[in-house]
């Protein structure tokens, strides 16, 4: 096996220029943001080790046969199976833009690529432009009032994506997206992919027709565990069977476990933040 990947990894052809352009434009975009947010210190090895990130993901955007090969080798083609499709910033007087959109790839199920494909990038793009017209109206409404441009802090729309899981039967991840201006706004997109059969997954194919029953004692369960400072948060009537439908988000974790998520306000004030269960396979 390590003389496989040694052969693999010497056959790889580096796009030199690319590459180099890949990381100028990297530190550029950097740059511009820390514009806006705290100075912060980094140690040379953690350095390292993110310019050895960066140089990865660069690799599996521009060269083809850098992401096949990663695709071949048995043990890192699972991380492979979804890659930024796009990455953008956007910087002017109204908004600072930081979004990166996923593709899939090599699941073995074309027409499921093609639909999930077309869906992430329809509603990304959709999402984006209406956070970019509301920092243009705040603009413009500051400006009306009387207010210096030079003193106008641009709204920060924030969007990018995070593989929860990935193995040969399922695919999990979330598109998380937030706009931070007067205040903060956030909404997330769960994705939990059948790969054999191309079907979203829900609750009631996780746990089967008694799925309501099942999740609803799991989370009333934990709540009764959390933590003292937690606990006072949670609303006295916080969960109702309703609450445990079709539609509620969550994520497969590496083990397989369901990890059902309640977003913030949700059956908690504000302060508790999003809260999720883990719903494992042998408590069921």
């Amino acid at each position: 096996m390590k003389k496989k990947l040694q052969n693999l990894y010497e056959q790889i052809p580096v796009p030199k220029e690319e590459l180099s352009a890949m990381i100028d434009d990297t530190i550029a975009f950097q740059q511009k943001r820390q514009r806006h947010r705290p100075v912060r210190v980094i140690s040379t090895g953690v350095a390292i080790f993110a310019a050895a990130c960066v140089s990865f993901v660069v690799m599996l955007n521009i060269s083809p046969a850098f992401a096949k090969t990663m695709y071949e080798i048995p043990v890192l083609g699972d991380i492979c199976r979804v890659f930024t499709f796009r990455e953008y910033y956007v910087e002017d007087d109204t908004k600072i833009v930081n979004v990166r959109i996923p593709n899939i790839e090599n699941t073995g199920n074309t027409e499921l690529e093609k639909r999930i494909n077309q869906e992430i990038r329809s509603k990304m793009n959709e999402s984006v432009k209406e956070s970019e017209q509301r920092a243009q109206e705040n603009y413009d409404a500051y400006i009306a009032t009387g207010g210096d441009p030079k003193e106008y802090l641009p709204m920060d729309i924030h969007m990018d994506y995070e593989i929860k899981s990935s193995n040969e039967r399922t695919l999990s991840f979330v598109i998380d997206k937030y706009e931070a201006h007067a205040s903060v706004y956030r909404e997330r997109y769960f994705y939990n992919l059948d790969l054999q059969t191309g079907k979203t997954l829900t609750l009631q194919d996780m746990f089967g027709p008694d799925y309501q029953d099942l999740v609803y004692n799991q989370v009333k369960e934990q709540v009764e565990q959390l933590d003292s400072e937690t606990k006072q948060y949670i609303f006295p009537q916080y969960l109702t069977k309703d609450l445990i439908n079709q539609n509620r988000p969550f994520y497969l974790d590496k083990n397989g476990n369901v990890v059902v998520v309640f977003e913030k306000y949700e059956i908690a004030a504000g302060a508790a933040g999003a809260l999720k269960f883990v719903i494992k396979k042998e408590s069921l």
